[in-house]
């Protein structure tokens, strides 16, 4: 009973998300403040190929799914720096707070452009140093957890803003997210994001999602992401981990993954990817962690990442979380 267990809970996964690609195959137009789709404050989901829905746990989860903040069993701190293509960068920062039979967060996430390139009707350089770009978001959350941890629930509500200089956007938005564990190994994940905001202005996204661990060691993580702009995308990662008791300085873990995206043509002047053979590479994610429990008496973890993007070069982001 148990080998079939193992078989018959990783197929369902699959087939349930095989479903939802096919169902989501639809474009809706082109929204505004497309950089929500971005995993900033999250490497570890950017990492397996922006799939983490039914992963996420701690400050990391309010911008991915709400529900996994209730994980938290301790105060948590967490900063990143993310590294995007174009010179677009962006910066979050989030604190978990647990209250009771319930958890509570807040994060903030800033966006912004360096040396914005302007040109006339003609194509011709203008001056561009007072151009400036800047968008961002701000979100409360709260999060409980159902019979035993097993079944977890989460909202959150968010203040989008996005200034793209010649007009500023604000929306207020919803966020809500559910997970589902299934025995010690399988998790169900969904969350939808950015609802009722204004007619095109916050692109929504709906995440479903599971992982499955294998052992301690080994987990997969399969994930249908949908947005209101462009076709869906089914994609998955693998997270490889070595467990805190047996290098005794910490639990480290290596991730990679990939969902697949358009064709972006071949970099020419990025000397990091010329030397990882990655001038053409798109769709796929690369990234380490290391988490300890012990250092100076707290819990503290750092994560990294990074992306090829082909000819738009690349991307890396870092997080930094404190527990205490």
């Amino acid at each position: 009973m148990r080998t079939m267990k193992k078989i018959l809970f990783p197929a369902a996964a699959a087939l349930l998300l095989c479903g939802a690609a096919r169902a989501a195959d639809t474009t809706v137009g082109t929204e505004g403040a497309a950089f929500m789709k971005i995993p900033t404050g999250s490497p570890r989901v950017q990492a397996l190929g922006n799939c983490g829905v039914s992963l996420v746990e701690g400050g990391e989860a309010l911008g991915i799914n709400p529900a996994g903040i209730a994980t938290a069993q301790m105060r948590e701190f967490s900063f990143s720096y993310l590294s995007w293509i174009q010179d677009y960068s962006g910066q979050y920062m989030s604190y978990v707070h647990p209250i009771g039979q319930s958890v509570v967060g807040v994060n903030l996430a800033y966006y912004g452009v360096k040396d914005f390139d302007v040109r006339d009707a003609d194509g011709k350089p203008q001056y561009g140093a007072d151009v400036k770009v800047r968008n961002g978001y701000a979100t409360l959350g709260i999060a409980k957890g159902f019979f035993l941890e097993k079944f977890l629930l989460g909202a959150s509500v968010k203040e989008v803003v996005e200034d793209n200089y010649s007009t500023e956007y604000k929306n207020l938005v919803f966020d809500f997210g559910a997970i589902l564990r299934v025995g010690r190994k399988l998790s169900l994940g969904w969350a939808g994001q950015n609802f009722s905001g204004k007619a095109h202005q916050v692109v929504k996204v709906q995440r479903l999602g599971a992982a499955f661990a294998f052992n301690p060691f080994l987990t997969l993580a399969l994930e249908q992401k949908t947005y209101t702009d462009r076709q869906g995308r089914l994609g998955g990662g693998v997270e490889l981990s070595l467990p805190e008791e047996l290098l005794q300085v910490g639990r480290v873990a290596l991730r990679a993954g990939y969902t697949p995206g358009d064709d972006l043509g071949k970099n020419t002047d990025d000397k990091a990817l010329d030397s990882l053979g990655m001038t053409d590479t798109s769709g796929w994610a690369f990234g380490v962690g290391l988490y300890s429990a012990q250092a100076l008496g707290y819990g503290m973890g750092f994560d990294y990442t990074f992306v090829p993007f082909g000819a738009l070069g690349k991307s890396s982001q870092l997080a930094l979380k404190f527990q205490f």
